[in-house]
């Protein structure tokens, strides 16, 4: 059986202000459980995120976390407006047949908008 990916967690010294970024953003259901401590994030497919408190902020490379969206423009748009950072537009990746654009977020995660042809599920 492979090692599937079950679950990403946020550090953020905010989990209030970052839930209701991604609230926002993504329309994702967030559960304050306990809250400002430690939220659950139901995107409707799993994986399941956290954003936990964390006091301390990370430093150095960071990992990347993908979403699948149908306008990544228009999603860098809103996440421009709600305090990120472009890392770049929209590009169209070859050896993936996906076009993609990414942001920092304002805790300093980065979020890949991933828009593909239909066949990331295939």
């Amino acid at each position: 059986m492979p090692n599937p990916v079950i679950f990403v967690d946020f550090p953020t010294p905010d989990p209030e202000a970052m839930s209701a970024f991604y609230e926002k953003l993504f329309g994702w259901q967030i559960n304050r459980r306990p809250a400002g401590e430690f939220h659950e994030v139901l995107p409707g497919v799993k994986p399941n995120l956290g954003i936990h408190r964390e006091e301390t902020p990370v430093t150095g490379p960071v990992p990347r976390v993908y979403v699948m969206v149908d306008e990544p423009p228009a999603f860098l748009a809103q996440a421009v407006e709600l305090g990120a950072t472009v890392l770049w537009e929209e590009t169209y990746w070859e050896e993936f047949d996906g076009r993609h654009a990414a942001f920092r977020d304002p805790w300093g995660n980065e979020i890949v908008l991933w828009r593909d042809k239909g066949t990331y599920y295939k």
